[in-house]
């Protein structure tokens, strides 16, 4: 820091309270400051002397600041800049982002699913593969990077496919020198242990499986015997460390409402007491409603904004207290969902190419066909303008001039259509949730020291 240099405070600082004082938060860098009630004042008054000066005569204190990214270069147009930078990445065409469905057909029957009015189909085998790898072929042209989503229905009906197409993909990146990984939304029920062991040869790097709390509430919800999900409790807690290991990544989704919110340490308690450890798994609770309008109705007690903010913290909490990792951070994103990538694509059992994961298995955002024997016509229909292709949080009458958007990038891009309500999730309980992980990632640093020193 030169003296002639002249400062001024971001425009993405966010001062919000906290149980005990005030959390100051930085959604580019993402750093936290904690202040007491006393602090407060005494930082507001200096960043009021930095921007009307462009310094401060407590130099070490604008030296923190520097680092911590509260205040940058007075000639620095931050949100010109974050702006470029979200335009570019949704451009990207470097990477492609493909969410892949072979199969809408489903095992279970959970009462809340959000795809219980869609036909549940099934790919046919051959055309299917077949179409989807002609079509990869095309889009990798000049790629760097793939990336693949299995999605359902339940995905692992049509566990052949995934295989197949797993390896022709990686057998495509190789030959053209780019890298190649895929996740996996699964309810896990088909796992097998002979399928955990190819997970790494199919290069699949993360699993999101639901649960619905404890047994008898996942039996009823999920419409099965309580012998069976006892029983698929027990095969989780056996392998879930081996599911972490061979794919780096496991998140166990509790879903939970008014009903079973308490149920959700029960699942974290019943697999610590079985001994799975792996920080590579990370447990979570799933906000059931119906703000994707995907369905109008789900038969619950469904929790408020609110009620469900609260509800995390406190699950953050016990989780840091059993010893497990805790996940979700607020920070800097790279991009809200896929839907907001030019280069991303949602492709059904019956080819159909749309851009809402949500919605795959429906017309919603399906602009396009997979034609196995004309994929120069597929390829033209692309060339169209697609659904939230003019997406940009940016200029977003909901959202321009936030300064939480670097952290939530105008969250789904189908809530700023006009028909549809923006609720900014993000904002419930921010403090408390900035308070917690501040403390947490300060322990577990000073955790990691001790254990070094």
């Amino acid at each position: 820091m030169t003296a002639t240099q002249k400062w001024k405070p971001s425009c993405f600082n966010v001062v919000v309270p906290a149980q005990d004082g005030y959390m100051l938060f930085n959604s580019v860098s993402s750093e936290t400051l904690a202040l007491s009630d006393g602090q407060l004042p005494v930082l507001e008054d200096a960043l009021r002397e930095i921007a009307a000066t462009g310094r401060s005569h407590d130099e070490d204190l604008c030296l923190g600041l520097r680092a911590l990214g509260f205040i940058v270069p007075i000639g620095d147009d931050e949100y010109q800049r974050e702006h470029r930078k979200f335009l570019d990445a949704q451009a990207e065409q470097d990477a492609l982002y493909l969410t892949i469905v072979p199969s809408m057909a489903c095992n279970l029957r959970c009462t809340y699913c959000f795809q219980q009015n869609i036909e549940h189909t099934k790919a046919d085998k051959a055309n299917f593969a077949q179409g989807v790898l002609a079509f990869v072929q095309q889009k990798m042209v000049g790629c760097k990077r793939l990336v693949v989503q299995w999605f359902g229905g339940e995905p692992l009906i049509n566990y052949a496919m995934i295989r197949s197409l797993s390896a022709s993909f990686l057998a495509l990146c190789e030959e053209r020198g780019a890298s190649y990984h895929a996740e996996m939304l699964t309810n896990g029920t088909l796992i097998k242990p002979q399928m955990i062991a190819q997970l790494g040869d199919m290069a699949i790097r993360a699993i999101q499986i639901p649960l619905d709390g404890v047994p008898s509430t996942y039996a009823h919800r999920k419409q099965v015997s309580l012998a069976k999900a006892q029983a698929y409790y027990s095969f989780l807690a056996q392998h879930l460390d081996a599911i972490a290991e061979a794919t780096g990544s496991v998140t166990i989704r509790i879903n939970v409402d008014r009903e079973n919110a308490e149920e959700a340490k029960q699942v974290v308690a019943f697999f610590r007491q079985q001994g799975v450890s792996d920080s590579r798994i990370d447990f979570r609770l799933g906000f059931l409603n119906t703000s994707r309008g995907i369905i109008e109705c789900i038969p619950h007690d469904c929790l408020s904004y609110t009620e469900f903010a609260d509800l995390e913290l406190d699950f953050r909490q016990f989780l840091a207290d059993q010893g497990y990792r805790v996940y979700g951070k607020p920070g800097a994103r790279h991009h809200p969902c896929a839907a907001a990538l030019w280069n991303s694509y949602t492709i059904s059992p019956d080819g159909r190419i749309g851009k809402c994961v949500p919605a795959v298995g429906t017309t919603e955002t399906a602009f396009a066909q997979i034609n196995t024997g004309d994929i120069a016509q597929t390829m033209r229909q692309l060339a169209g303008d697609a659904p939230f292709h003019g997406f940009d949080p940016f200029e977003s009458a909901s959202c321009k001039g936030c300064a939480l958007l670097p952290a939530c990038l105008g969250s789904c891009p189908k809530m700023h259509l006009p028909d549809h309500t923006l609720v900014c999730s993000m904002k419930e309980g921010l403090g408390d949730t900035l308070a917690f992980y501040h403390s947490y990632y300060h322990a577990t640093a000073a955790q990691r020291e001790q254990a070094c020193g």
